[in-house]
């Protein structure tokens, strides 16, 4: 789950984290009043869950009130990314010296949080992997003791010369891991953490995402979630307790169990495809699911082919052949389907598609190469 801007800066500052004050609001009108009562320049920033959202004139720095109004009338409505700005971030202008960077990730290599910190603040981090990855330092953190001082301090000195700043940049440091911690994070950043003239070191920005799996814990997270900011798709998946993430390609997959998932899309990508999602039904026997799947893949207008890739264990291959049956008579479905089914109640699964007009395929190559080359010669 992501939080926005301004959520994450709120649960930074609970955590003592310096962060500029900032309100939200949903109107120009609001926008302008706030602008009017901070005094002086303020940057308007759009709140969805997307990177990217100044190159897209979701951020803008102004000098008064009136300048608000009209940056807020331009990016209230706007989309980016397919998101929809309902909410701006009022901020006042910060006068920024430097800027560094400072991300806190889950690392599935070295099982735990791992920290990164750059001198190259203000860009995506992805940006500075590529072109100076030398510049980018790495600590993997014991979950068992946190981050130690002597770690933060060490980490702030490959950002900052000035021992004031450097004993700042620890102590923020070790802050923003104690969020991440108790928010259930999967990913906390901060981009940039600047230096004003003042020589204070503040965090002008705050990112933070949530592991699924912490929010029965963390009700009060939970909480946070925005469902306006989500896709329409992934609100289905998950209330149907689908594992569902969206993809740029153009063969639409449904399979059960995660593994099976990832080899399917790689294989996709093998035979010359693209996969349009990552889609696991797990390993329930409810038809139904099977149906809110085929939904939420048709409604995709990328989607040129479907390929249902199912492994009975748990899964019964039946059950997956009646939600297909089901779903594709309870709506106009004019995407090509492939299904390969083996394993449990494979026979009566072949059976139950050859009644209703579809062929199944056992063999998981030749069923992947054949969705790719239809969903190729449609387009």
């Amino acid at each position: 789950m992501n939080l926005h801007e301004y959520q994450a800066r709120t649960l930074l500052k609970a955590a003592g984290v310096p962060v500029p004050d900032g309100e939200v609001a949903t109107t120009p009108d609001e926008v302008e009043t706030i602008a009017r009562a901070m005094g002086g320049g303020v940057v308007i920033k759009a709140q969805v869950h997307s990177g990217g959202r100044g190159k897209a004139g979701g951020v803008k720095l102004v000098e008064n009130a009136a300048e608000a109004r009209a940056a807020a009338e331009k990016i209230l409505g706007m989309t980016i990314k397919g998101l929809t700005v309902n909410k701006v971030l009022v901020a006042p202008a910060a006068k920024i010296t430097s800027e560094s960077y400072v991300g806190i990730i889950v690392d599935r290599e070295s099982q735990r949080p791992v920290i990164m910190v750059s001198p190259e603040g203000g860009v995506d981090i992805e940006e500075v992997a590529a072109k100076t990855p030398d510049k980018i330092f790495k600590l993997a953190i014991d979950p068992r003791f946190g981050l130690m001082p002597y770690q933060a301090m060490s980490l702030a000195f490959k950002l900052y010369d000035d021992v004031k700043q450097v004993r700042q940049a620890a102590v923020v440091m070790q802050r923003l891991y104690q969020a991440f911690v108790d928010a259930g994070g999967s990913l906390a950043e901060i981009n940039p953490l600047i230096t004003n003239d003042e020589g204070a070191v503040l965090a002008l920005d705050a990112k933070i995402s949530v592991d699924d799996n912490e929010l029965d814990r963390k009700p009060a997270i939970a909480e946070l979630r925005d469902l306006s900011a989500e896709a329409e798709a992934e609100i289905a998946a998950r209330e149907a307790g689908l594992s569902f993430i969206k993809l740029d390609g153009y063969v639409g997959c449904c399979v059960n169990g995660a593994g099976l998932a990832m080899a399917t899309m790689d294989l996709v990508k093998y035979y010359g495809g693209e996969p349009a999602n990552f889609l696991d039904i797990g390993g329930s026997s409810n038809p139904e699911k099977v149906v809110t799947a085929l939904k939420i893949i048709g409604a995709d207008s990328n989607v040129r082919s479907v390929l249902f890739n199912i492994f009975g264990g748990i899964t019964r291959c039946d059950d997956v052949a009646n939600g297909i049956v089901a779903a594709t008579s309870q709506m106009s479905f004019e995407i090509p389907l492939v299904i390969r089914l083996t394993g449990t109640n494979e026979k009566l699964a072949v059976q139950i598609l050859e009644e209703a007009g579809f062929s199944a395929l056992n063999d998981m190559d030749e069923a992947v190469e054949k969705a790719v080359q239809i969903a190729k010669e449609a387009a």
